[in-house]
């Protein structure tokens, strides 16, 4: 178990990813984003193959369920036999089944699990063993790694799906424990599902490369594949190598005694030109009013020479909305309409905004907003409202 290898672990490639909420208001952005999830992929092949890689591992995910097509499946395919060495796959909760498998077969050089666990050894590289299993179905309820068994003597890489002590409760599929992963073993689990890095544990290697192109702004920072190297039974470097086209950025900006000028030469300092950026700005200033009265989307994204996807305002008005909120004039009741509204739920919230019908043409969009982003959207327009009818302290 001495050997000498490299191998390339990544996961959730979601290739063909629409970004709806991105298409929505951009068709051509939303455009840019899907292309950037396959030359990720590309370059991660690229990658493997400069750095000498002996075999990749994918765990999961390649595809979105609601995007395989046989234009993704024929791209996909073709980048994996340009890659030229051995490739092994697990499917995920997006991807237990595909339709194109018979038109468009992956090249000889790829091995997809099955639903049992299944266990390989590579020509050439004595004391590794590669085992995997890939998801039944769209929701996995089996422990995956509770059926792992990996050789006492050999190097033992698990590729699988799963969600580890709950990572992402939202993700709720294969659920299982990290002292699952102990004890069976295996030396290093090659997991996918979670869509931001992260390295559980190093005895044994349990790893989440996370996705290789971020999709939306809570999928921020850079994104892509790690380079694991083996060196006499042990992984002697576990490299993270970023590979996305876009990053997503979300900064926080301070309003409280400072001009425009100088939160944005602040926020030249935290982004980098071609980036897709959130901006919060917090904070009490003069700068409140204007913030609220303007669109500022558009002169952000030409002097930070990036794309600003949104704006969110949680700066304090000129006057303080607590205590004029108590009163009855029409600011009162302007703030306590708004108030009632960010209140009344996810639901009530949509009915209101599509309402309008121009809003109703961007339906999409308003319907990918989280919760916290409905309350905030409705928080903004009060705000506007009330800075634009002129009240002061």
């Amino acid at each position: 178990m001495g050997a000498h290898f490299r191998f390339v672990h990544c996961a959730d490639l979601h290739l063909g990813s629409r970004f709806k909420g991105v298409s929505s208001k951009d068709p051509e952005a939303g455009e840019r984003m899907t292309e950037s999830v396959f030359q990720s992929f590309s370059r991660i092949v690229d990658l493997a193959k400069s750095e000498g890689a002996d075999f990749m591992v994918i765990a999961g995910d390649a595809f979105d369920e609601s995007t395989i097509t046989p234009a993704t499946r024929h791209r996909f395919a073709s980048e994996l036999a340009r890659l030229d060495r051995p490739c092994f796959i697990s499917r995920g909760n997006h991807d237990p089944h595909t339709d194109w498998e018979s038109s468009i077969p992956y090249p000889p050089n790829v091995h997809e699990f099955g639903t049992e666990p299944e266990y390989i050894e590579l020509d050439g590289i004595d004391g590794l063993e590669i085992a995997g299993v890939s998801f039944a179905d769209w929701h996995e309820e089996r422990n995956l790694p509770s059926m792992i068994q990996g050789s006492p003597d050999r190097f033992t890489v698990a590729v699988l799906h799963c969600d580890v002590d709950s990572v992402g409760a939202q993700y709720d599929y294969s659920p299982c424990r990290l002292s699952d992963m102990s004890g069976r073993g295996v030396d290093y689990w090659a997991i996918g599902h979670i869509h931001r890095r992260a390295v559980l544990s190093e005895n044994p290697y349990v790893v989440y490369p996370g996705n290789i192109q971020g999709r939306k702004i809570t999928e921020d920072g850079e994104k892509g594949c790690y380079l694991v190297t083996v060196d006499g039974g042990r992984v002697s470097e576990l490299r993270f190598v970023p590979t996305q086209g876009i990053v997503w950025r979300d900064i926080c900006l301070d309003i409280t005694g400072r001009t425009m000028d100088d939160v944005i030469n602040e926020a030249r300092g935290a982004v980098r030109p071609g980036e897709i950026v959130r901006i919060t700005f917090t904070g009490t200033g003069e700068l409140d009013g204007a913030l609220r009265l303007n669109d500022s989307s558009e002169y952000l994204s030409k002097v930070l020479g990036c794309t600003v996807c949104e704006v969110i305002i949680e700066t304090s008005p000129s006057i303080d909305m607590d205590s004029r909120s108590g009163g009855s004039d029409m600011t009162a009741k302007v703030i306590a309409s708004g108030r009632r509204l960010a209140a009344s739920g996810r639901e009530a919230i949509l009915e209101r905004i599509l309402a309008n019908p121009i809003a109703a043409r961007h339906r999409d969009y308003y319907v990918s907003l989280t919760d916290e982003e409905l309350v905030r959207l409705v928080e903004r327009a009060t705000g506007m409202l009330v800075a634009g009818m002129g009240a002061s302290r």
